[in-house]
């Protein structure tokens, strides 16, 4: 008994050795963007000690099955190795995609401002503004539209119809008092607008009866006067 236990633990010292070498065995460093797969097991142990004709003794299955278990032991260590170390790559290929969509976000938005101010042109500059707003006000009224000693207008011949009557009287004597003192008043300036305005609903009424020069000559007299004595449009 006492030279089969010595002979078993000699026997145990190579296959003990050899586990602890497939347990401390270190894996290859993998590329950062391919997942570590630990190598598969190839260890088959078919010696035995004291067997007969090729065959395996007991105590040779015995240490058999203690490499194996302590092969299998280093095989789970190597596999939660890899395996935290894919969970780390994942979690940092996340922060990555997520950073890049970030800024791929931000390069689009900048690059579709550059190309709706590219597509809409130089802002204007003040100087341009001016000129606009002096492009757009109405004609000034000239001495065919009004008498500029008494104030006396001199209204085309389609608002000399009798529907306008009721707006030309209080025009006229506005206009008069306008050219009197250079300026109406702000209540002055209500009344004006308020008889211009209907007017000029009356006559749009007319646009499909009236020549179309006429309904032009009307209508540029109208914003004249009505930008004159209140510096307003309609």
């Amino acid at each position: 008994m006492k030279r089969m236990a010595m002979c078993t633990i000699l026997l145990a010292g190579p296959v003990l050795a050899l586990g602890q070498a497939n347990q401390n065995a270190v894996a290859p460093v993998a590329p950062v963007n391919n997942p570590i797969v630990p190598p598969p097991v190839t260890q088959n142990y078919n010696g035995g000690w004291g067997g007969y004709g090729g065959g395996q003794t007991p105590e040779g299955a015995a240490l058999q099955g203690l490499s194996q278990v302590i092969s299998a032991s280093g095989q789970a260590h190597l596999a939660n190795s890899a395996a935290a170390i894919n969970w780390t790559q994942a979690q940092s290929n996340e922060m990555r995609n997520e950073v890049q969509g970030v800024q791929t976000f931000w390069a689009m938005r900048d690059i579709g401002k550059a190309e709706r101010e590219k597509e809409r042109g130089p802002r204007p500059t003040p100087e341009d503004l001016a000129r606009y707003a002096r492009a757009g006000k109405p004609h000034p009224l000239n001495t065919n539209q009004i008498d500029p000693v008494t104030g006396q207008l001199h209204w085309p011949s389609a608002l000399q119809q009798d529907m306008f009557n009721a707006q030309r009287g209080p025009v006229d004597e506005l206009a008069a008092k306008w050219v009197k003192y250079g300026t109406l008043q702000y209540a002055d300036q209500t009344v004006m607008r308020q008889n211009i305005d209907a007017m000029f609903d009356a006559l749009k009424g007319q646009i499909t009866s009236i020549p179309p020069q006429d309904y032009v000559q009307c209508r540029t007299f109208l914003q004249s006067l009505l930008y004159a004595t209140t510096q307003t449009t309609f």
